[in-house]
């Protein structure tokens, strides 16, 4: 009876939504160090706009943290709104004159493989709560080596639940992970924990979240408009790096972007975040999303952050980092990887130069690279065509 009655269902969609979107959502904002405004702002908008994909919600993507802190290395982040709303822009320029198919195998595969590796590479970081800093995977390398391997075990423990779960709890229990997403359970589990194990915050041994950013407090310009802040020196680099930012986000839009998801829908949302300092969002496949579901979402997002911002305080800092480092591998497409290394010398070639340079070099040139790649394996094609679908 509950399975067939419509209400209980678009209330159960509306939680789920929820559990999935808020759980992304507030992992970005933690790794980018960011207040969780821009949470609440993301999860909002997603949750809204994701009504008119229906069988898709919108959320943040791990894939896009690697851009976003381009605009951070400018040692604030004022122009992370302008990013996020140019890459949006450039989103929507690009798809009405680009096929995602026109992309070679290596060319994607080897792509999505370097953001998976680069991201793992700034997050472990917060995984082993060591405090390495670095904006490229060779610069934060650099500093693991100069500080030595010196982890908060206590706090890895807490990672270490999260790595579990994230990889075991979708495969061994289906069935509960359409109602309860893995990315959620696996920063409750952690959570708890660390509440009976370390029921006093003050004197808790790990990092968790309130020790990374300040939590709720704004120091804004403008509740309503948080991400434009008024203490902010502004220079050339900064520009240079909003620019790099935008042209990646609009390019891995177009790239992790499903053919049948709705362009307008997905570039909206970006802009709107962008304007609340928001990020960038993709889609993922979820069971059926209507308005009461969405307004589900939102109310609940809504409460938990004004109202459970203590219990959220305490997620450790190291779980928050495992969800989107295990996220980034999960949108890998090994297919298209060994597609590519079957393709012949030039495709195989084509994976590990656009690999080696993710390490020496920020994402934009990566990205500059890939589409130069793509041009000549295009010229030249390999055996199994030029296409990745």
């Amino acid at each position: 009876m509950l399975k067939n009655n419509t209400t209980i269902k678009n209330l159960s969609y509306g939680v789920t939504a929820f559990l999935f979107i808020f759980s992304y959502a507030l992992c970005f904002a933690v790794s980018l160090q960011l207040n969780i405004w821009y949470a609440l702002v993301t999860a909002i908008t997603a949750s809204l706009i994701s009504v008119s994909l229906k069988s898709e919600v919108l959320a943040p993507d791990t894939f896009f943290t690697v851009p976003l802190l381009l605009v951070l290395s400018s040692g604030n982040n004022a122009l992370l709104p302008f990013s996020v709303i140019g890459g949006a822009l450039i989103y929507f320029a690009l798809n009405k004159k680009f096929k995602t198919d026109s992309i070679h195998p290596a060319v994607f595969g080897g792509l999505s493989l370097s953001l998976a590796f680069s991201v793992t590479a700034l997050l472990t970081t917060h995984y082993f709560g060591i405090g390495a800093e670095g904006f490229t995977v060779i610069e934060i390398l650099k500093t693991y080596r100069s500080l030595g391997f010196h982890p908060n075990w206590r706090g890895v423990f807490f990672g270490t639940i999260t790595l579990f779960a994230m990889i075991t709890y979708p495969f061994k229990f289906r069935k509960a992970n359409k109602y309860f997403p893995a990315e959620c359970f696996a920063l409750f589990l952690p959570l708890i924990l660390n509440i009976i194990l370390n029921p006093e915050s003050e004197y808790t041994p790990i990092n968790e979240l309130t020790k990374n950013f300040d939590f709720i407090n704004q120091s804004d310009l403008s509740f309503f408009l948080p991400s434009f802040n008024s203490n902010f020196e502004l220079s050339m680099q900064s520009y240079i790096n909003a620019f790099q930012s935008a042209f990646s986000i609009g390019v891995m839009l177009l790239l992790f972007n499903s053919k049948s998801t709705r362009t307008d829908s997905t570039g909206t949302a970006s802009i709107l975040n962008g304007i609340q300092g928001g990020f960038p969002v993709r889609n993922y496949k979820i069971r059926g999303y209507s308005s009461t579901s969405a307004i589900v979402s939102v109310l609940l997002t809504t409460y938990t952050c004004f109202f459970l911002d203590d219990i959220l305080m305490r997620i450790p800092l190291h779980s928050a980092a495992v969800v989107l480092i295990v996220n980034a591998w999960k949108q890998v497409p090994f297919n298209k990887i060994a597609t590519g290394f079957k393709n012949g010398v030039l495709s195989t070639a084509t994976i590990f130069i656009i690999f080696i340079f993710s390490i020496f070099t920020n994402i934009f040139i990566v990205i500059l690279l890939a589409i130069t790649l793509n041009v000549l394996l295009s010229y030249f094609p390999s055996k199994g065509g030029a296409h990745n679908g």
